[in-house]
């Protein structure tokens, strides 16, 4: 009976998640999501077309019988080349197999992490950006396994192999914009070195499948608003800007003031875990271009803090932040979303000066 109550929470989140999946289960069953542009990237890739829109949306025609004009291969170049095999199955042959992926590396990251984490299962269950990936075909899941497995090499000390598995998160870069400059400000050296080779390694790979040309190609995608979709659906400071009609100037002044925050959090404590994980808080801050899908992050910046600290209030906003109540507040994502985001990191900078302040006085009193 005591085992069933632990697991009857999980079972009714998993239950309010696929409710959520099945009101748009007409699209996510035919796979008319974002998936079809990295199958379409995946067919491009070697051919001088990969970022074309013309051609993009012209294989995209040929799968789902009609145009998707907000959907095209965005991702770097090396990445067309590893998604190369999905199109050699049908195309949603290849889809039941990318979605087993990203469910396999949620599943093995609740099922390995709720070791020093045991209330993951249930906040997970419950965790909206779950669901979001399944009905919008992202692969954000896939960064689960990459921070997964590179936290547990830092942890057996494989420092250059953590680095080398941090480099995969380049397929969604901009979501990782503050690692390196965790890895710097505390010289992690083999963990940085590990991280530059693989960049390096990917991005041959990249230069060698698609064409010199693709990284200018690329660089030009990434600068077309065309890419960006509704600001009000963006849960980073940019979405919130933009949403309050403020200047961009506000924008870089609370980017900046980010990443003083940062810095600030990370010349008082040695804790790299809790350290790496405000990193990937203040990664979705500052991310341009972000969605729903993205904040399935929170799932390892929850499980490595809460095992890191012990503050209630901290632990509490990132309680809720996995619940589905910032969704249905009757704001806009892209308002109360960064602003829980802001709350957290401010709750941890607090926690942080505390502790600091206490190792200081207890040696003075010694």
């Amino acid at each position: 009976m005591r085992r069933f109550l632990d697991w009857l929470p999980v079972a009714l989140g998993i239950a309010l998640l696929s409710t959520f999946v099945a009101l748009q289960w007409h699209r996510t069953i035919r796979g008319q999501n974002d998936f079809v542009a990295l199958y379409a990237g995946g067919k491009l890739v070697g051919t001088p077309e990969l970022y074309s829109q013309t051609a993009n949306q012209a294989i995209i025609e040929s799968i789902l019988g009609a145009t998707m004009q907000s959907v095209t291969y965005t991702r770097p170049p090396f990445y067309a080349a590893l998604l190369k095999p999905f199109t050699f199955l049908p195309y949603l042959a290849a889809y039941g197999l990318f979605c087993a992926i990203c469910l396999s590396s949620i599943i093995w990251f609740v099922v390995r992490f709720s070791k020093n984490c045991p209330e993951l299962p249930i906040y997970a269950s419950f965790c909206i950006p779950v669901a979001a990936f399944l009905t919008q075909g992202q692969d954000a899941p896939l960064l689960l396994s990459f921070v997964g497995l590179s936290i547990l090499c830092t942890r057996q000390k494989r420092d250059f192999l953590a680095g080398i598995l941090l480099s995969m998160c380049a397929i969604k870069f901009h979501l990782f914009l503050l690692v390196p400059l965790l890895l710097l400000t505390k010289k992690r050296w083999r963990t940085f070195a590990g991280a530059a080779t693989g960049t390096g390694i990917l991005f041959v790979l990249g230069v060698m499948a698609a064409g010199t040309g693709s990284i200018a190609q690329y660089l030009s995608t990434l600068r077309n608003p065309w890419i960006n979709f509704d600001v009000s659906m963006m849960p980073n400071l940019h979405g919130l800007v933009a949403t309050l009609g403020a200047s961009p100037r506000l924008e870089i002044a609370l980017t900046c003031a980010v990443v003083l925050i940062f810095l600030w959090i990370c010349q008082r404590t040695e804790n790299y875990e809790f350290l790496f994980a405000l990193s990937l808080l203040c990664g979705l801050l500052v991310s341009y271009h972000s969605g729903i899908s993205d904040d399935i992050l929170l799932l390892p910046i929850f499980a490595l803090i809460v095992n890191s600290s012990r503050d209630k209030p901290l632990r509490i906003a990132l309680a809720v932040s996995l619940t589905p109540i910032p969704y249905f507040l009757g704001v806009p994502l892209s308002v109360v979303l960064p602003l829980l985001f802001l709350l957290i990191l401010t709750l941890a900078a607090v926690s942080v000066a505390r502790r600091h302040s206490r190792d200081r006085i207890v040696p003075a009193l010694a």
